[in-house]
């Protein structure tokens, strides 16, 4: 009777032990840094590349398709789960390709689609891949939104993690290491939507729960910016007045940051906190490190001759400079008569420090949908619906000179999904098909064959190879 009673007071113990640490840990977790590592062999995903076959039709003369598999079909097997099997991003590094996956919404049937692994697809020979996707890591986010190369490593912004708000996430994979490391170091941060580097200093913008000191507590989140001077070991985060930091905006030596734009919603919602009479679009960082809000650079200034521009929602995502100029796309919310759109835009320094912002001239209809940076300019995906279940796709050089823009047409093809995604290392280009963008999830039993296509990757080359390719 005396050794079970002591054992149902060591369990007892145990149980309450457990329930405080979960309860402290949030308040004293210590910033550091883990390795994530890649998952046993025994438990990496049987992905194999259709033998012939590929979901791309009507593709350009001179150009093949090849069809990679899809990989988020392991972690999402769901006909419904669409969304979260979307490639948001694709990238090529240390000789893989590598895809994002995952959902961050908390609406919808695949919300908060964490944790999310990150697959890679070896490169070899010959143009496309010779090999089986691998899952590098299992992170800790509902979403990977961007990669970002820097030097010899890769990063990835930590677009919400699963773990508490004490810290939030960076991930970096240097070139020829065997794993990632999440650096949980941010400072109070919930979402980092990008990363970028000023001046020796690492740079994030994103959210956190405690911008502002007044109202409801869950009223308090809003938008930060984080910058640190020793690798990201220590930062030093500038809380502000908007709702999200979304982007960072490295122009002609200067580095800007953008918040969300707000519309109608958004502004009553920065009213009511007492945030609209101090919120500023765009913020500057200064040589001191400190931000300098830009009251001169207006909403509409960055989405110059968008209908309602400066009054209707948009997010500013996927900046790539080049050549001292920097291309972004913008998703904007619906306004009156015109819907939500996808559009991008060109952006070189102007006179007293201001931003010159030009449209890239796009059909009514046509989605931005991706963007990366060439040799002269950069290479614009975009994605047209046509029909039901049926998307025209089309990659589009641009370059800017002066207030010309010029666009030389490259290639076009079509899927039952739009293209989401593009990478390219100079003699290939990989796709990734993904959900269509402003539609609604399809639900439990109510999907469609389209929906079974999201998470595709297919490789596109020259359909006469070089002779190395043989």
């Amino acid at each position: 009777m005396g050794r079970w009673l002591v054992a149902v007071l060591v369990g007892l113990t145990l149980l309450a032990a457990t329930k405080a640490t979960k309860r402290l840990w949030p308040r004293v977790e210590p910033a550091n840094g883990l390795p994530l590592l890649p998952a046993w062999p025994w438990r990496q995903p049987d992905v194999v590349a259709p033998v012939v076959g590929s979901p791309l039709a009507g593709l350009t003369n001179g150009w093949r398709a090849t069809a990679l598999g899809n990989p988020a079909a392991i972690r999402y097997p769901q006909c419904w789960q669409s969304l979260p099997r979307t490639p948001w991003d694709l990238t090529v590094f240390d000789g893989r390709l590598h895809v994002g996956l995952g959902n961050a919404s908390n609406d919808g049937p695949s919300a908060n689609a964490g944790p999310v692994p990150l697959f890679s697809l070896p490169l070899g020979q010959a143009p496309g891949g010779n090999g089986r996707w691998r899952q590098e890591a299992t992170l800790p986010e509902e979403e990977i939104s961007r990669f970002i190369a820097r030097g010899d490593a890769l990063w990835i912004p930590g677009a919400d993690a699963r773990g508490s708000w004490r810290w939030g996430n960076l991930y970096r994979r240097s070139s020829g290491e065997g794993w990632w490391w999440q650096e949980r170091r941010l400072p109070r941060f919930i979402h980092a939507y990008d990363l970028a580097w000023h001046q020796g200093a690492m740079v994030v913008a994103g959210n956190v729960p405690d911008a502002v000191t007044s109202g409801p507590a869950l009223e308090r989140h809003g938008s930060a910016l984080a910058v640190s001077r020793d690798g990201g070991r220590r930062w030093s985060v500038q809380r502000l007045a908007g709702w999200r930091a979304t982007a960072l905006l490295p122009l002609a030596g200067e580095l800007f940051a953008v918040e969300a734009l707000p519309g109608p919603a958004l502004k009553r919602w920065l009213q009511a906190g007492g945030r609209w009479q101090s919120f500023a679009a765009v913020h500057q960082l200064r040589p001191d490190g400190h931000w300098q809000a830009r009251q001169d650079i207006s909403a509409a200034d960055l989405l110059p001759g968008v209908p309602g521009a400066g009054q209707r929602f948009a997010w500013i995502e996927r900046a790539t400079p080049a050549k001292n100029q920097l291309a972004w796309i913008a998703s904007l919310g619906p306004w009156r008569d015109d819907p939500a759109r996808r559009l991008a835009f060109i952006a070189k320094r102007g006179e007293f420090g201001r931003i010159e912002v030009q449209p890239i001239p796009l059909r009514s209809g046509v989605q931005a949908m991706d963007l990366i940076a060439n040799q002269k300019g950069w290479l614009l995906l975009t994605s047209e619906q046509r029909a039901p279940q049926r998307w025209r796709s089309q990659i589009t050089a641009v370059q800017a000179s002066g207030q010309r823009i010029s666009q030389a047409h490259r290639l076009n093809f079509e899927a039952a999904l739009p293209a989401w995604s593009l990478a390219s290392d100079g003699a290939s280009w990989w796709v990734g098909l993904g959900h269509p963008p402003f539609q609604p999830e399809a639900t439990p039993g109510q999907c469609s064959a389209a929906d079974q296509l999201s998470g595709n990757v297919v490789a596109i080359s020259p359909a006469r190879l070089p002779a190395k390719f043989k």
